[in-house]
């Protein structure tokens, strides 16, 4: 069976300054997301970016190659809808945050945890007055009330768009505060990925990695630099 494939319409492709948002059209016609919602932008900078991506479609659309209009369309089909329940997803992450979780062995692995994930409690305490314990070994603990309301305080501050690429960065590195460590650019995307991955790495150096590891991290680092580009579009 063939499948359906949108062909491209359009010859122009611009945008339009909308009030204090950006819109993007198609010859006369705005751009709408699968929701049929007018696609408005909070950065001209973004705006520009979907514009061309846009622009640079042939005959058929791909959306392969639209990696920023997909994350638009997320964030306003899906996270503008579901603001709520992508809060308490996030902070959900930060209750059992993969920087506070400890090995208890070998020493070479707990060496490794203390020294890259220790920073980032650090930063966090500093920047963002949010003070995380720390839990040896697996075992759930919850953490301080108090220190989850700061969290979900910082969170719920971000709107529609700045949460889809949080989300992105949080769900592919399992932690919410080097998410928000990436994001604030206290600590690069490539390290942030590192020290995510610290665990499934040492491992890797111990036992060998094969050919379909090596590519699903590779893939995951792609997704995890896009998430962080997007953001810095927001600016």
């Amino acid at each position: 069976m063939s499948i359906w494939k949108k062909k491209r319409t359009w010859a122009n492709t611009s945008i339009e300054l909308i009030g204090s948002s950006f819109a993007i059209l198609l010859d006369d016609k705005y751009l709408h997301t699968p929701n049929k919602t007018k696609i408005l932008l909070p950065t001209k900078k973004l705006a520009q970016k979907v514009a061309e991506e846009w622009r640079l479609q042939k005959e058929t659309i791909n959306p392969l190659m639209m990696p920023y209009s997909r994350l638009v369309n997320s964030a306003i089909d899906k996270v503008n809808e579901n603001v709520d329940s992508v809060v308490s997803d996030l902070v959900g992450y930060g209750d059992t945050d993969l920087v506070c979780y400890r090995s208890v062995s070998p020493e070479d692995l707990v060496r490794l945890q203390n020294k890259h994930w220790n920073p980032i409690l650090v930063w966090a305490k500093n920047e963002l007055n949010i003070d995380l314990k720390v839990i040896s070994g697996i075992n759930y603990e919850a953490q301080d009330p108090v220190q989850i309301k700061k969290l979900s305080e910082e969170i719920n501050s971000y709107n529609a768009f700045l949460l889809t690429g949080l989300y992105d960065l949080v769900t592919i590195s399992g932690s919410l505060l080097v998410a928000l460590a990436v994001y604030y650019k206290y600590i690069s995307p490539t390290a942030g990925f590192d020290i995510s991955f610290l665990d499934e790495d040492w491992q890797r150096k111990k036992w060998g990695q094969d050919e379909e590891s090596i590519k699903s991290r590779s893939n995951k680092f792609k997704e995890f630099q896009l998430a962080f580009r997007f953001l810095e579009f927001l600016e």
